[in-house]
């Protein structure tokens, strides 16, 4: 199987491999199967649905952050409203089998850091510490912008 089918044309080759593996189903008797990047691409399908609904919910937080560092700024509507529809877009994304692997701690620390400092003409306010993006947030339809904005911001 050469490899640079895979690397010059990844959809010509995915073809090519779902046809090899419908026959070998079949009952075909197939030696020209590219198995170890078929095991990569099913893999890092599994990796792609993991990550968008990851990134989803950071742009959740991000989102309600930019609320919260700037709360007299005119966008500010637009950005919870923004976080609410990426939160749903984040529990559409999830799927629970993803519960032991999702690292929220690490998207809350990925939001804050994406969080741009340098775009406003005004300091922002400061955004409280040890707020938690509980696994709710993408497990539970339930579970509210609101919801997502307590856990994120508690009381002092």
């Amino acid at each position: 199987m050469p490899d640079d089918l895979w690397r010059t044309d990844t959809y010509t080759w995915s073809l090519q491999q779902a046809d090899r593996l419908r026959r070998l189903r079949a009952g075909e008797r197939v030696n020209d199967l590219d198995w170890e990047k078929v095991i990569e691409e099913i893999e890092s399908v599994g990796r792609s649905q993991l990550e968008a609904a990851r990134s989803l919910l950071v742009q959740s937080v991000l989102h309600l952050m930019k609320c919260r560092a700037w709360p007299g700024h005119p966008a500010t509507r637009k950005w919870r409203v923004d976080a609410a529809d990426f939160l749903i877009q984040a529990q559409e994304a999830y799927r629970p089998s993803m519960a032991q692997v999702i690292d929220l701690p690490g998207a809350l620390a990925y939001a804050r850091k994406r969080l741009p400092w340098q775009r406003f003409t005004t300091p922002p306010q400061p955004l409280p510490e040890g707020g938690a993006i509980p696994l709710d947030a993408l497990a539970n339809p339930d579970f509210t912008i609101e919801d997502l904005e307590s856990a994120l911001f508690p009381p002092a």
